[in-house]
């Protein structure tokens, strides 16, 4: 669902939008060897078309080197490339906001709720600084204090909070995107350049309940930047600032790895008898179109105007995005249960690994490993 919408955002939001390749150094002795790590980019590039994505690569520990020449070259076996996006998150709020003002909204920033109102048997309305405002239909798309706010209302939506730090540097200090497995072995750290300079990060900690209170430590810092040095012995000591967040990870049973980013819509009218309330709980950022879709398909449904979400089909700038390829999509209730059920999904998925691993290996024996150069690295990626 993630990449399927994806392909919607690039197009809605495509001047906001920069191609950026990501490398996989492997080195000996990692968790997952070469061919692994092509396997899971292979099945990946199934993908990627619906992103407007390239094809993964594959290069030699010294292509590998005259890409990134800060790389530390013992142990190095080669590495593989993929295709992502990188977005200026402010700019791509800001841009939803005009969007939305444009279609009538009244935007408030810094508006808190300090109350959720309630008249005969329904929510109204909220109470925010103090000013009573009305609603037919009021929708909790508060991030990870969708809880707290649902509270209001006498209500729960029960989170798992991970919380996640960045390293942040004014400068681009790498050419590509890179990402290392960790001093622990147990993940993976992102180094992300943009115009805005470097991010490394993030970590992958239970958060405290309340999002407010989260907060990073110092062992967050030193394990990020540990990570990096592993890889990047020169890379600076010194950071410019921190970032912290809060995942709003809906309540799961299991270990942090089997945690799903799936979202839910809450009608809270027919789960909690608070008709007129709406939570979307769960998901991230690569989601919040296709989030925004379904809680206002319920809401609209609620006012009696049951339209479908057309966002996909204009740019945020208010022009028609054209011909929009179609692609299947996975099965939602099948969806639901493999997040219900974390180690099935985790089988789900080594089932379909093992048998790309199959057909990788076939490949290997019938075509070999088709290593490009630096060059044809920077001309794939453009």
């Amino acid at each position: 669902t993630t990449c399927w919408d994806s392909g919607h955002i690039v197009r809605i939001a495509a001047p906001l939008l920069t191609r950026l390749p990501i490398l996989w150094p492997v080195y000996k002795g990692h968790t997952h060897g070469l061919e692994t790590v092509e396997t899971l980019l292979e099945v990946y590039d199934g993908f990627q078309q619906m992103k407007g994505g390239r094809s993964h690569l594959r290069l030699s520990a010294e292509e590998t080197l005259r890409l990134v020449p800060g790389l530390a070259p013992e142990g190095l076996r080669g590495a593989l490339a993929f295709d992502e996006w990188w977005v200026d998150p402010i700019a791509l709020v800001e841009k939803n906001l005009e969007s939305a003002k444009r279609f009538g909204a009244e935007v408030r920033l810094g508006a808190g709720v300090d109350e959720i109102t309630r008249s005969i048997g329904r929510v109204d309305g909220v109470v925010s600084n103090g000013e009573r405002i009305r609603a037919s239909v009021v929708i909790n798309a508060a991030g990870p204090w969708v809880d707290k706010v649902a509270r209001l209302a006498g209500a729960r939506i029960p989170l798992r909070l991970q919380k996640g730090t960045h390293l942040s540097y004014k400068e681009r200090l790498v050419p590509v995107g890179l990402l290392l497995e960790a001093v622990d072995k147990g993940r993976y750290v992102f180094v992300v350049p943009s115009q805005q300079g470097t991010l490394v990060g993030p970590t992958d900690l239970p958060a405290p309940e309340d999002p407010d209170l989260v907060a990073t430590d110092d062992s967050e810092l030193k394990y990020l930047l540990a990570s990096v040095k592993r890889y990047l012995p020169a890379f600076p000591d010194k950071w410019d600032s921190t970032t912290v967040g809060a995942r709003p990870i809906l309540a799961q049973a299991g270990s942090e790895k089997l945690l799903s980013r799936e979202y839910e819509v809450f009608d809270h009218g027919t789960r909690d008898g608070l008709d007129g309330l709406i939570t979307i709980g769960g998901g991230k950022m690569s989601d919040f179109r296709v989030m925004a879709e379904a809680a206002t398909n319920i809401a609209c449904i609620k006012l009696g105007r049951p339209n479908a979400c057309t966002s996909y089909r204009e740019t945020l700038d208010g022009k028609p995005v054209g011909e929009i390829p179609v692609f299947p999509r996975p099965s939602a209730p099948l969806r639901r249960f493999l997040r219900k059920h974390p180690h099935l999904r985790e089988l789900h998925a080594y089932a379909h690994l093992g048998a790309a691993f199959a057909k990788h290996l076939l490949k290997l024996v019938v075509n070999g490993r088709g290593l490009v150069t630096a060059e044809q690295f920077r001309a794939h990626f453009g």
